[in-house]
């Protein structure tokens, strides 16, 4: 288990649960919301921000 810490690094983690069963886990562990960013279309729904669209 390798998760960074404030300690190791003071900067941002990014987790992206949906592309790695690793941030999955922590994202689930620390009580993260899981958000789909594609539609049904295959087009970025608005948790992908509105100027993406």
């Amino acid at each position: 288990r390798c998760h960074p810490g404030v300690s190791l690094s003071p900067g941002a983690v990014k987790v992206t649960p949906g592309h790695s069963p690793q941030d999955l886990a922590l994202a689930r562990a620390h009580g993260l919301p899981l958000l789909s960013v594609i539609g049904d279309d295959g087009t970025l729904c608005p948790p992908g921000g509105g100027w993406l669209q």
